[in-house]
């Protein structure tokens, strides 16, 4: 990928933060510059931008066309960030899953309990029980609600984990659907 793509690709963000081996891009671009006109570590892509605009032309078409392994070096970034997520992951935290499973096999339990008493009654064409049980809904609702809930938040709370460990490692904050289309809101407005 030429230079030109990868400014485009940055825009204002600082290089090193967007774009794996923007260091490396930065001496590049570092060497064809004046002494008195090098770049930091924390160059934008618009400053990069500018300073390249100043050189002569000719130095401007070899700057911008040269080609750098970008996408190698995002892929080998991307092995590094699933390696350290998994090497955290092997540190074999059991309590919660444990506790998770546990509710898993009460929620399990109970739906076929309750499904079987249902499945009898229909059988037997006893319609008292099914009145029954279905008059008891709160009492249903109260021997599910609690390890259903546990296993909500457990879920929930493993995912912030997950995007916590992300976001250490990769210094990139993660996005999901939902924030994208709230921030796209805000911006049209």
């Amino acid at each position: 990928m030429n230079l030109l793509s990868i400014l485009g690709k940055v825009g204002t963000s600082i290089l090193a933060d967007v774009i794996p081996g923007g260091n490396t891009i930065l001496k590049v671009v570092n060497q064809f510059l004046p002494d008195d006109k090098q770049l930091g570590d924390k160059a934008t892509g618009a400053e990069i931008q500018d300073s390249v605009a100043a050189l002569p032309a000719e130095v401007q078409a070899q700057v911008l066309t040269k080609q750098f392994d970008v996408e190698i070096t995002a892929i080998e970034e991307h092995t590094k960030v699933i390696t350290a997520l998994g090497d955290v992951d092997k540190t074999g935290h059991s309590t919660r899953p444990a506790i998770a499973m546990m509710m898993a096999k009460i929620v399990a339990f109970s739906v076929i309990v309750l499904v079987s008493f249902l499945a009898v009654a229909m059988y037997h064409g006893d319609s008292q029980t099914i009145v029954a049980i279905g008059d008891n809904w709160p009492l249903v609702i109260a021997i599910l609600g609690t390890p259903t809930a546990l296993l909500r938040s457990y879920f929930g709370m493993r995912t912030k984990e997950k995007q916590q460990k992300y976001q250490a490692v990769s210094n990139v904050r993660p996005t999901s659907i939902l924030s994208d289309v709230i921030s796209r809101i805000g911006k049209a407005k």
